[in-house]
Order: structure tokens, then C-alpha cells, then sequence
């Protein structure tokens, strides 16, 4: 009886370490790039959507061999002067939200930045061609923790189950 309260004290305490571990700290601001390029004798802003949490700077880097500018489609959130080629322009979001603009002097040029509340993960970006993820990036290991307390609880309560 007393190694059956052990084991199943153990198994809470792990379920219990791998939910904290979920929970974790906030992740600190993120940042994110812009690429302007051009593909088919057409300018255009990669990703078309870009991620980043609040308090995070999105960095607009200009690898075309013409000006461009980076402004808002409504409001002034973004306002940069023209900057050519080599050249970036970053800024830095406050506030959760969505973020249209487009290049001023290039108008079909459009794209957004999405603003997530901190602590929030940014789904997969479009920019082509795809990046291949980063397996050693923490979340991944803290998922697997998660899993692994989780199925050792599981596998503890299923085992001092009483018998029918």
C-alpha cells in the first residue's frame, strides 16, 4: 500500500512539474525580417505576413536594387523615409493588432505585420522559400517534457487502478 501512495504521489508531482514547465515564463519580445526583393520584374515585401509580440521590432531589409518605403494603409504606425538598396528600416510595436502597408512608391507592394499579446507563439511564417525549423529551438524540449510527465501520470494512475 505504501509503495502504491509513492508511486502515485511521484506520478502527480511529475504531471504536475510538466504542466508548470507548459505554463513557463513569458517569452520575451520577439523580433522579425522583412526581405524586399524582387521575383518577375516585381518588387515585393517576404514574408507577406509577418509575427511578433508585443514589445518586438519587425526589421525591413531592402535586397533590391530600388527605393522603398515602408507605410502604414491606414493610421501612422509605419512611416519610414525611402531607403534603397542595403539599406533597412525597423520598428517597434506597442500594441496587439494588425498592421497593413504597402511601399508608397511601389503601391501593388503590400504586406502586414501581426502583433500577438506576449507570451504568444506565431504560427508558421509564408515566406518562400520555407525555412527549415530550428530543432533545437526550447520549445520543442519543453514540449517533449510536457509529454513525457504527462504520459508517466497516465501510465501510474493506469496502473493502481483497482481491479474490476
Amino acid at each position: 500500500m505504501m509503495d502504491r501512495r509513492r508511486s502515485l504521489r511521484f506520478a502527480a508531482i511529475g504531471g504536475l512539474f510538466g504542466l508548470l514547465m507548459a505554463a513557463g515564463p513569458v517569452a520575451a519580445a520577439s523580433t522579425a525580417g522583412v526581405k524586399i526583393g524582387e521575383a518577375n520584374s516585381m518588387y515585393h515585401f517576404s514574408p507577406a505576413t509577418a509575427y511578433v509580440n508585443v514589445g518586438g521590432t519587425v526589421t525591413w531589409t531592402n535586397g533590391s536594387d530600388a527605393p522603398h518605403t515602408v507605410t502604414s494603409d491606414a493610421g501612422s504606425e509605419l512611416s519610414s523615409a525611402t531607403f534603397g538598396a542595403g539599406k533597412t528600416y525597423s520598428h517597434t510595436f506597442t500594441a496587439t493588432g494588425t498592421f497593413a502597408y504597402h511601399c508608397s512608391i511601389h503601391r501593388y507592394m503590400v504586406a502586414k505585420v501581426v502583433v500577438l499579446a506576449a507570451g504568444m507563439t506565431a504560427p508558421p511564417t509564408d515566406a518562400l522559400p520555407a525555412i527549415p525549423r530550428n530543432t533545437s529551438d526550447p520549445g520543442v524540449g519543453l514540449a517533449l517534457l510536457v509529454l513525457v510527465g504527462l504520459s508517466g501520470t497516465v501510465l501510474a494512475l493506469r496502473r493502481f487502478r483497482p481491479a474490476a
